[in-house]
């Protein structure tokens, strides 16, 4: 029988709290951590809302932490502190001989403006033109897409695996599963998954304008995140990190850890249709969902809650409605699923967006309450699901997923569901 995977350990920091307490806790009293926004150094640029994080107060919580560590991006410094929380929550920091490994999700390398334009002389960008200032580059900006997996591994002393996913907005979602199916494979005792991302930068931002995926509406204010809404124009962009420790269940109850929910099931596939846009029938977030359902050994009927990637763009939330549709389909279990959008209140973490989303289905079914989704005030037609409007809902959960769809139809879904000692299924 292949090793049960339990999750030991949670860190969070994000824009609605630095502890994993303080996200859920926002998260069930249905607050947003969406407000108005421009880049830095930037006026009128068309995205206006976002949800950042407060450089004052993150700088005031982890001045300690920070002080001790190199100059690095902004997702590294998010990454590393939630990482350092989940270890120390799941009792870790200091042990040996652990087989521990590190997975983890991001997304473009964050570039500082000013960088960029040491590169530009009077003909454009020029490398010798770079190379000559590159002692006034930011040091903090001097970095891989790896970097922040290779920051925690050193940082905790992991000499098992080190894996980075740059998958787009499924990233986070796929450092967690494949952590779960090397401890069910027997291969580390443990892992620290998860992921951060930055996207608030000019050049991200620039990038992602011209592919039209936030929103530049100015419609509805803060409340512009609005999924399965006729009036979504697009997702509304954010920054965090989020980690969990995942651990074999024998090596978790050999040295007494709290056990938060056990990890059953783990699915991904590839759209294979356009890189900005899904399959209008959802058809490969159907097959991920499909696939996590017999990686986990049960069947469609046993899952109470999904909690939904809904990003607030016009062709994700009916292709997932679809997808759901499709996978529930028998005996129309759809019409009794809860499903909510976790985006509509802390934003589009990107690549980290499955790591909080994971976080917040997990505690969904531990403590049998399920955040809302806000602002769906006019459900669009086609979206015809239980999406949990305005408030949180107490509900019996025997097993929740976990949706994180990326670009270019990048696809992942994981279930999770209560520990129970006498749980073998």
């Amino acid at each position: 029988m292949n090793p049960r995977v339990v999750v030991t350990g949670l860190g969070v920091v994000g824009r609605l709290g630095f502890e994993w307490q303080d996200f859920w806790a926002a998260l069930l009293a249905g607050q947003s951590a969406i407000v108005p926004w421009q880049p830095e150094n930037v006026n009128d640029f068309p995205v206006r809302y976002a949800a950042p994080i407060d450089d004052v107060q993150f700088a005031s919580h982890f001045a300690e932490q920070l002080l001790a560590q190199p100059p690095m991006e902004r997702r590294s410094q998010f990454g590393l502190m939630a990482a350092h929380q989940a270890m120390s929550d799941a009792g870790l920091i200091g042990l040996s001989g652990l087989n521990l490994g590190v997975a983890v999700g991001s997304g473009i390398p964050e570039r500082y403006t000013p960088d960029m334009l040491l590169a530009m002389d009077d003909s454009g960008p020029d490398w010798e033109t770079l190379y000559a200032k590159r002692n006034q580059l930011n040091p903090a900006m001097r970095s891989g897409n790896d970097q922040l997996s290779a920051l925690i591994a050193r940082a905790h002393n992991a000499n098992g695996p080190v894996q980075n996913f740059s998958t787009a907005c499924a990233g986070a979602a796929h450092a967690i599963g494949s952590s779960f199916r090397m401890i069910r494979n027997g291969e580390v005792n443990c892992m620290v998954a998860g992921g951060a991302d930055s996207v608030l930068n000019l050049m991200t931002m620039v990038g992602l304008s011209l592919l039209g995926a936030p929103s530049i509406s100015e419609d509805y204010g803060d409340k512009l995140c609005r999924p399965f809404d006729e009036g979504r124009s697009g997702f509304v962009a954010a920054e965090g990190g989020a980690f969990v420790v995942l651990e074999n269940l024998l090596h978790a109850q050999a040295r007494g850890a709290h056990i938060y929910g056990e990890v059953i099931g783990f699915g991904s596939s590839m759209d294979a249709y356009r890189v900005t846009a899904p399959h209008p029938e959802g058809k490969g977030a159907a097959l991920s969902m499909h696939k996590a359902l017999v990686d986990a050994g049960i069947n469609a009927s046993d899952i109470n809650y999904i909690n939904a990637h809904g990003t607030s763009t016009p062709l994700n939330d009916t292709a997932e409605t679809f997808a759901i549709k499709t996978v529930f389909a028998k005996n129309q279990h759809y019409q009794k699923l809860a499903v909510s959008a976790t985006k509509s209140q802390i934003g589009h973490w990107i690549a980290a967006a499955g790591a909080p989303e994971f976080i917040a289905t997990l505690l969904a079914t531990q403590q049998g309450i399920v955040p809302p989704t806000l602002n769906l005030e006019n459900p669009d037609p086609l979206c015809d699901l239980d999406y949990v409007p305005h408030k949180a809902r107490a509900i019996t959960i025997n097993a929740a997923l976990s949706n994180s769809f990326g670009f270019g139809g990048l696809n992942t879904s994981l279930i999770v569901k209560p520990y129970k000692e006498d749980n073998h299924g």
